[in-house]
């Protein structure tokens, strides 16, 4: 990635196409309308991103270091289990419901604009949850298959978080207290399965 040079507004004009993104959909976010978010000059935008693509590029991969940054500032369990390896994801969550909650809504956000384009869904689809971090947990719980698990982890996780926002976790589950149970349940009857499996062959 380019490095950020002081006096550079790209990292600030990301911010600012995630929260456009967060309070507009997907239709929101043209550069006149960031360089209106950010209290920029007009035409600041397009001098650092060209094209909506480079500015769709730049607003993934801005969420991607704000998920990364989240991980690496969440305190580790001194050891895997289900469970905690379930209240570590769920705090994640959470943070996505909450205070990251324009990160979250900007992904949703877009989908209709990455549709078309499989490096840009690719992107898209990694930028909240890591598949490498979801196979190193379910390495770290003794999975075999943990490459395929970690898919339906992070569709999982996606669709815990999608209930969150939108769907009847919002109400009934708000602070998250079912969902830890649910992540403990999808890593342990995972874990169970895959044992069991091994046993038979």
């Amino acid at each position: 990635s380019q490095m950020v040079r002081p006096g550079d507004r790209r990292p600030a004009i990301a911010d600012h196409a995630i929260a456009v993104l967060a309070n507009g959909g997907a239709r929101a976010p043209s550069h006149q309308a960031i360089d209106r978010a950010a209290g920029l000059a007009t035409g600041s935008t397009s001098y650092y991103f060209r094209t909506r693509h480079h500015l769709v590029v730049a607003t993934i991969a801005r969420i991607r270091e704000h998920s990364r940054a989240a991980f690496d500032e969440s305190p580790q369990p001194a050891t895997i289990t289900p469970r905690t390896a379930a209240m570590l994801m769920a705090d994640q969550l959470l943070l996505l419901a909450g205070p990251r909650r324009d990160d979250a809504l900007a992904v949703f956000s877009l989908l209709p604009e990455v549709e078309r384009d499989p490096e840009l869904r690719a992107q898209l689809a990694g930028c909240l949850f890591s598949r490498e971090l979801a196979a190193e947990l379910l390495v770290a719980l003794g999975r075999s298959d943990a490459e395929g698990a970690a898919l339906d982890l992070i569709d999982f996780l996606t669709g815990l978080l999608f209930g969150m926002l939108f769907g009847q976790r919002r109400t009934e589950d708000a602070g998250g207290t079912r969902i830890v149970d649910a992540l403990q349940r999808f890593l342990t009857t995972e874990v169970d399965t895959a044992a069991s499996a091994s046993e038979i062959s």
